[in-house]
């Protein structure tokens, strides 16, 4: 077995990558959400502890998590992911520059809720 093989059994979750697109219409250019990906196997961890903020309202959370998946997927700075893992829905945000490997890509994104 490969060693991108060997690390994709790990992957236990499936994310949709989104990401801000330029279109043309009628001569005049807007900006739209654009899905890049659906449903890719992933793997979600969780690098830093859970923060929060008082906000007037509300106490805002936020954790920093790393992806990992395929390498040859191309997630642009900026990216929206949704990960599904263990039954959870991450909605995740402010995706950085991928490292990328032979094997597999990781994303550093920021979690933010409400808590």
């Amino acid at each position: 077995m490969t060693p991108r093989k060997m690390l994709e059994k790990t992957y236990e979750g499936l994310c949709t990558i989104k990401t801000m697109t330029t279109i043309k219409v009628d001569g005049e250019t807007t900006a739209k959400e654009g899905i890049i990906v659906e449903n890719q196997p992933c793997r979600l961890s969780h690098r830093s502890n859970t923060h929060a903020k008082q906000g007037s309202v509300y106490a805002e959370v936020s954790q920093i998590v790393k992806l990992f998946l395929a390498p040859e997927i191309e997630v642009k700075p900026g990216s929206k992911v949704v990960v599904v893992q263990h039954g959870r829905t991450y909605n995740l945000e402010a995706s950085g520059l991928p490292e990328i490997y032979s094997t597999h890509q990781e994303i550093n994104l920021i979690e933010i809720g409400k808590a």
